[in-house]
């Protein structure tokens, strides 16, 4: 049992000197733990493998690439439900929020543009899928096999807006055999996770068939005292569902057909005012609000802030080899998003500002992709195309000036692009490796504004109706060896390509694409007869056009490229296995990221902000974890601590006090248990046990009359899991 329930291990005996190695088994019984030759049982680090290089699986210890994988057990033992809770255990990844949407950063590299005619910087793709919509970035897993997070430039393999890097979140196939299982989590808060997942055979052995349903809700983390307001801000009721036929080809490959759909219906996030202006000195109302002192109460009249969220999409890939050296993977998508929300956006008694917004986005892609492999040559090509089209309809409610900007947009992107990444091996342990991709977008931008009074009178009106297009070749260039003890060392030049887009709140012009270089050298590392790992690496970021919006008046943002920026810092990730009993990780990011040259919008005028750190680009970054294993007659007990740290951070490019975050650690805590039989599982569970009251995100606005404005994130949490598994 305890060689199953340790899933970071691989149970080796050595029986012999030229004995095999056994692996770890599903249980006791499969695994021969007598030991022969007087020798000990060694515990080594189990092999995690990835797709990222999208030539199939991988060992991620032999992959020259900065990736940090979670496979489903780490998801489970860790308590991570969604990407923003990989954040505390990532180097270099970090994540603020608008509202419901998600702002992606790696390594300093990241945008706060998240509205219509943008994009982000940090990509997402599902199942292969890319996900243009950071509204849909940060969804609850749901019978996920395997996350990846690949850092730096993505854009030879990865394509469009992996600029900073790009997370994979890999589902679940359904296999031959049957697995079932239910969940069910309870916390305070009236938390509940009601989760059931089922696949197995349908018709013989070709065809295969999975299913998985979840339901999340809680009440407000955050209470309003106003008896006119909402009750509570920050709540869920979600809906999630996914459905997968899989059809084995023989020995000639698969097709799979996939479908997912996600309803979201939640109060708005919480924006608390900090009762000071963008200077630091108080805001011109701020005498006139009553904020509450408790950093999980808010005081907001108005009575129905919501967000309204369905997301859902199909997709149909199909893996054919056509030879024992070539195989064809076509894969082909759609998805479809609707967003809607009103929120009161000041976060204030005052109803200053309210905000209206209606999305609707749609996007196909396709992408065939060859992929050869002989001798001591391999090769990854193919073409890539994307259509998406996104509309809104968005209203900047100003109420305390008695006007009304209402904006109707609409942005049709599409997107071509060629490309090829092939690795040839000089000798057994050098390899070097080759890629490029061509890249060509184009951006129809259509925008109809009318500012209008109370009186339904129009004040001012614009219309905006252009199109730009942008093109980009994006190479790479790496090399790697590895030694006799199995080191590995790796160094790699890369660039990566966002594209330009359209400012959707002023007449401004579109602002033009970014890129950046990358320069990474790195080392992975199996220490202590693979009982300890150590993953390295160095690197350094020449940046430029950067993508940077900030408010230039209440409601209007500037969005326009800053000149350049330096990017350099290093990463190390650390597991250590000493025994059956204990695991232990320690992974800590040094960032240095600062704009070489800037003059960011304020108003009518411009500030020279070079030398500032870039948005949420904290100098430096720490978590640490221990588990501990404990055999008992019924089964396994395991407990883990988890801490995470990070230094201040700002959310705008002017580092002001009033719009950061000082350093903050968090600490997590579970208690779970495995039954011998393997059917039930039962945990116990506290997230931000020290009850931390911090911010991941600010809004921050010239005129804003009741002052700069952070948001709230959840409380000290806890409840309990418990998990049937039927076979």
């Amino acid at each position: 049992m305890r060689l199953k329930r340790l899933s970071y291990v691989i149970a080796v005996l050595a029986v012999s000197a030229n004995s095999s190695l056994l692996l770890a088994a599903e249980d006791e019984s499969t695994a021969d733990l007598s030991d022969t030759s007087g020798a000990e049982p060694v515990v080594k680090l189990k092999d995690v493998v990835v797709t990222a290089t999208k030539e199939g699986e991988v060992s991620l210890q032999k992959l020259p690439v900065a990736v940090t994988a979670f496979t489903d057990q780490q998801l489970e033992e860790s308590g991570a439900k969604n990407i923003e809770d990989l954040k505390l255990q990532t180097p270099g990844l970090n994540i603020t929020r608008n509202g419901q949407s998600a702002r992606l950063y790696m390594r300093g590299i990241g945008t706060n543009l998240d509205f219509i005619g943008a994009d982000p910087s940090v990509t997402v793709h599902t199942d292969g899928v890319y996900q243009s919509r950071p509204t849909a970035a940060l969804e609850e897993f749901l019978d996920v096999e395997r996350v990846e997070v690949l850092r730096g430039p993505q854009g030879t393999l990865y394509g469009r807006n992996s600029t900073g890097g790009t997370i994979n979140i890999v589902s679940k196939l359904p296999e031959a055999e049957p697995r079932a299982k239910v969940s069910a989590e309870l916390g305070n808060y009236a938390y509940s996770n009601l989760t059931a997942v089922a696949s197995g055979p349908l018709a013989g052995d070709s065809l295969l068939g999975g299913i998985a349903i979840m339901k999340v809700d809680h009440d407000p983390y955050v209470s309003n005292l106003n008896p006119n307001g909402i009750d509570g801000l920050v709540d869920d009721d979600t809906l999630s569902s996914r459905g997968t036929l899989r059809y084995l080809l023989g020995g000639q490959g698969e097709i799979i057909l996939r479908a997912d759909y996600t309803d979201i219906d939640r109060a708005t996030g919480a924006y608390k005012p900090t009762g000071l202006g963008v200077t630091g000195s108080p805001a011109p109302l701020a005498g006139q609000t009553n904020v509450p002192d408790d950093p999980f109460k808010m005081n907001i009249s108005y009575p129905e802030p919501f967000v309204q969220h369905t997301n859902w999409g199909t997709s149909a890939e199909v893996d054919y080899k056509i030879s024992p050296n070539l195989s064809v993977v076509s894969l082909t998508a759609y998805r479809d998003t609707e967003f809607k929300t009103v929120e009161d956006t000041d976060g204030s008694d005052l109803d200053v500002m309210v905000t209206e917004l209606n999305d609707d986005q749609d996007q196909v892609s396709e992408e065939l992709r060859f992929q050869y492999q002989r001798d001591r040559f391999s090769l990854v090509t193919g073409l890539y195309y994307l259509s998406d089209d996104h509309s809104s309809d968005t209203t900047v409610n100003v109420n305390i000036a008695g006007i009304a900007n209402n904006f109707i947009v609409n942005n049709q992107t599409t997107a071509y692009a060629v490309f090829g990444q092939g690795t040839y091996a000089f000798t057994e342990k050098l390899n070097a490796t080759l890629g490029l991709r061509y890249s060509k977008e184009e951006k129809e931008f259509k925008n109809r504004n009318r500012l209008s009074n109370t009186a339904g009178d129009t004040v001012s009106s614009f219309e905006i109706d252009e199109t730009q297009d942008w093109d980009d070749w994006s190479p790479k260039a790496g090399v790697d060896y590895t030694f006799n003890d199995g080191m590995m060392v790796y160094g790699s030049v890369s660039q990566g390509f966002k594209s330009g887009g359209f400012n959707f709140t002023s007449t401004d012009p579109g602002y033009d694409p970014e890129t950046v270089w990358s320069y990474e050298v790195g080392a992975k590392m199996d220490w202590l007869q693979k009982q300890l790992r150590t993953n390295v690496v160095v690197f350094y970021y020449d940046y430029t056009d950067l993508q940077v919006s900030d408010f230039t008046r209440t409601g209007v943002l500037s969005i326009t490229n800053a000149a350049a920026a330096t990017v350099q810092g290093i990463e190390i990730e650390n597991q250590w296995m000493p025994s059956y009993d204990w695991l232990f990780e320690f992974n800590y990011a040094y960032l240095d990221a600062t704009y070489d040259e800037y003059l960011a919008p304020a108003g009518p005028v411009t500030i020279d902000v070079s030398g500032n750190q870039l948005n949420a680009a904290p100098e430096h970054k720490l978590n640490v974890a221990a588990q501990y294993f404990q055999e008992i007659s019924p089964g396994t007990l395991s407990y883990r601590v988890e801490y995470a740290w990070q230094d201040k951070q700002f959310f705008t490019a002017f580092n002001r006090d009033v719009s950061s975050q000082g350093a903050y650690g968090l600490w997590n805590a579970r208690i779970a248990f495995h039954s011998a039989d393997e059917h039930w599982e039962v945990q116990a569970f506290g997230e931000n046990l020290a009850d931390e009251a911090y911010s991941t995100s600010s809004r921050e606005f010239p005129a804003a009359t009741v002052g700069v404005t952070k948001d709230i994130n959840a409380p000290r949490t806890f409840g309990v899991k418990l998990v049937y598994n039927f076979m």
